[in-house]
Formats: structure tokens, sequence, C-alpha cells
């Protein structure tokens, strides 16, 4: 039999691995992996793997899909708006392509529909085409949230960003962070501009644009998959750190393994770990009240909620607790862990 047949799966893995110029860990995991080893070697802890648990779903987009109203205007009416530009956009509508708008485009369609019918009605229009022109700018002002929401709820770019990647962000790596805020910016303006029917504004603002930054940076899904494997890893590694008593780590005195946990403490919780979460809770705090300012009204909050908010939440707790075991540990055996 042929030797690498004879291999276990993993022990296979683990060699074509090494023959790779050594296997990483994913990004995001680097640092509280490396600390993970540390302290279970320098407090003889069976090494536990971590395994963060799935998230909610989200609600699926035929449930989240809503039809926009469908108003007509009579061919001769269109074509007398052509003083304020009304008809180019009934033409553009009444395209091939009009007809198939993806929700990001049919929100930008409606808006400067909008914008366009707004300056129309300041022209002085015979009945019944005033009427009818005031009619549909009613209709379609009412309508608009349901063209944001499709938009937010169902657009495969924003659905595929709210999903985890398979690796995290990287520690002092904030590669697309800004380009990202300042994606979510402009939808929230362009919520915003909606919400006080500032046609105009809201029409300068493209969500293509912003769903092309999006679709290039993965910084949101990364930066989720990080929160959730950091709360995993605490939720696995605190439960044993703080099933061991301090006092029984110095019954007479400061020992070596004592010197050696307060190097691992210092140089790899406090210097990487420490540090790196705080990097994570900062990317947090500045994405977060974007992603809630748009998404407050949704069906998909309660998931983006659990996704972003929760773990952030509960990873704080977690790090509190496990600070706390030193503090206690600190105060028990007085090597300066946290001095």
């Amino acid at each position: 039999m042929h030797i690498l047949k004879a291999l276990p799966l993993s022990l296979l893995l683990a060699l074509i691995c090494l023959s790779l110029l050594g296997c990483k860990d994913p990004a995001g995991t680097a640092e509280l992996h490396d600390y993970q080893q540390r302290l279970q070697r320098v407090l003889q802890l069976e090494t536990t793997p971590v395994k963060p648990a799935a998230g909610l779903a989200f609600p699926a987009k035929s449930a989240l899909q809503q039809p926009l109203p469908e108003l007509r205007i009579d061919l001769l009416d269109a074509f007398a708006t052509r003083s304020c530009g009304l008809d180019m956009l009934i033409a553009e509508r009444n395209s091939s392509m009009g007809k198939v708008f993806t929700a990001s485009k049919r929100l930008d369609y409606e808006v400067r529909f909008l914008a366009t019918l707004e300056r129309c009605l300041q022209q002085d229009w015979q009945e019944p085409l005033k009427s009818q022109l005031a009619a549909v700018y009613q209709e379609k002002a009412q309508s608009i949230d349901i063209a944001l929401n499709n938009m937010l709820q169902t657009d495969n770019t924003l659905r595929k960003r709210w999903l985890a990647a398979d690796r995290g962000v990287g520690s002092k790596d904030a590669t697309g962070f800004n380009e990202t805020l300042g994606a979510l910016q402009q939808f929230v303006d362009l919520k915003q501009a909606i919400a006080r029917q500032d046609w105009y504004s809201a029409s300068k603002i493209d969500p293509e644009a912003a769903l092309q930054v999006l679709h290039h940076t993965e910084f949101l899904s990364e930066l989720q998959f990080s929160l959730r494997y950091a709360n995993s890893w605490f939720a696995t590694v605190n439960p044993t750190l703080l099933a061991i008593e301090p006092a029984s780590l110095c019954p007479r005195g400061p020992t070596e393994q004592l010197t050696i946990l307060s190097t691992v403490f210092r140089k790899y919780f406090i210097a990487e770990v420490q540090a790196y979460l705080a990097e994570l809770t900062r990317y947090q705090q500045q994405s977060w009240p974007l992603i809630l300012a748009l998404y407050e009204d949704s069906l998909m909050l309660p998931v983006l909620t659990e996704r972003y908010h929760t773990q952030a939440e509960q990873l704080q707790q977690q790090l509190l607790q496990h600070i706390g075991w030193y503090q206690q540990l600190n105060q028990r055996c007085p090597v300066g862990l946290t001095g």
C-alpha cells in the first residue's frame, strides 16, 4: 500500500500543510490561537478547539421584496413634459433595460423621477395634466420607502456583505475600513434625504457607486467573522481558566510557572490579544451606528443586531471575565501580573 494512502486524513493534511512553506492561521485568529497555546502549556490545560456558533439566518428575499405601484402617464402627456425632462425618464423606464431594473437601479430611478417631477410641478400646466402630475408625485413620494427597503433588504451585494467571511480582520490591517464607512455613510445620507423629501440631494447620491465599494471590500464580512470567532474563543477558554483557583498556583509563594504566566500575560495577551480586540471594538463602534441607522425599521435588524452588536457586547463581557481572573490571581499571588 502506498504510504500516503495509509496515513490518516488529518495527518496527511498536516504534512501537505507543512510542505507548503508552513500553514498559517486565518487572519483574525492568529493572536488568539498563539496566546491560547501558550496559556495551555503553562497551565497544563487540554487543547480545546474553537467552534464559532452559527449566526441567525436572514429572512428570504422573497419575504422581503415588495411590489412598487406601476404608474402610467399617457404618451401625449409624456411628450408634453419634454420641457422639464420628465419625458426622458418615462422613456428610460419603458426601455428594455428599465423593465428589468435591479432594486438599486430602481431606487435611483425613483429618486431621480421625483426630483425631476418636483421641478416640473413648478411650471404652469393645463388641466387635467396638472392634476395628473400632482397625483403621480404623491404616489411616488408615498412609495419611495418601498424602493429603499427593497434595495437594503434584497440587493445581492448587501446580503453577501452581511454574511461572515471565512477569515477575519487581520491585526493592524484596516484595508477597506474607511471605504466601507464611506459607502455606509452614503446610504445613510440617501435614506435621510429621502426621509425629508429632499429629492435633489437624494438624486445626487448614486447607490450603485456605494454598492461597488462594498462589492470590492469584504471588511464587513471579515469584521463579523472576527467578532464571532473572538467571542467563541473566550467562550471556549474562559470556563477552563475560571475553574482554576488562583491561590492554587502559589501555595508557598511565587513559582517559575507564575513567572512564565506573567510573561505570557504581558507579552501575548496585553500586547497582542487585547490590542487586537481594541481594534475590533473600534471598527464595530464606528460601523454599527451606520448599519443601525440603515436597518432600524427593517425585518433584517434582528439578524444584523445579533451579528454585529450582540457579538460585540458578549465579547466585552467575556474579555472582562478573562481579565478578572488575572486580577484575582494578582491579589492571591503577588507577582505583578496586572501591575
